[in-house]
């Protein structure tokens, strides 16, 4: 009776295990194979066509007291293949009081820190060093360019905020790094 009752039970989980592997290939079985997909041509651009604008805001969160000197660059990062040397810009000092903030965006770059920098799409850092800690945010925006010519369209807009956090250089110094992208990138499309 013992061998009967779990050998019922054996060979009905046999069936029901045939029955559902028969299924399986049933359903899943999509005919005969596919040809693979073309590989994608390398990247060569990071960036798409559009427009990218980098603000930095520096905010001095003391309470009280005197005025913060800050001393702010930029530094240009071109392309590992642009042979061109663009030398660091020296240091320009900027004085900020308890409670306020300034931003730093592609106007002050392009004018005040890289008066010979390229046209087009510049890309690089801006560094702030302080005697103080400061908040430092980098707001970046992307724009596509306009494709359409109707009074109804609305462009899209990418928008990205990233805390800067110091580099503490040494007692009472700290140094902001933050990535900028300032201009137009037109990126010539692929042929096929």
């Amino acid at each position: 009776m013992f061998r009967i009752r779990y050998g019922k039970i054996i060979v009905s989980c046999a069936a029901f295990a045939a029955v559902a592997l028969f299924l399986t290939l049933v359903l899943t079985h999509t005919g005969p194979a596919k040809p693979r997909p073309a590989p994608l041509p390398p990247v060569t651009d990071v960036l798409s066509n559009g427009t990218y604008l980098t603000a930095i805001n520096i905010h001095n969160p003391s309470l009280g007291g005197n005025p913060l000197t800050l001393y702010k660059r930029a530094v240009l990062a071109p392309a590992e293949s642009d042979t061109t040397a663009y030398p660091p810009h020296a240091f320009h000092g900027y004085s900020l009081l308890p409670g306020y903030a300034v931003e730093i965006d592609c106007t002050d770059i392009y004018t005040l820190l890289l008066p010979d920098a390229p046209t087009g799409l510049i890309e690089g850092f801006v560094t702030v060093l302080a005697k103080e800690p400061l908040d430092v945010v980098g707001v970046y925006t992307a724009e596509p360019p306009t494709v359409s010519t109707s009074p109804l369209y609305i462009p899209g807009i990418a928008l990205e905020m990233l805390n800067i956090t110091p580099r503490v250089l040494g007692p009472a110094v700290y140094e902001y790094s933050a990535k900028f992208l300032c201009g137009e990138a037109l990126i010539p499309l692929l042929t096929r």
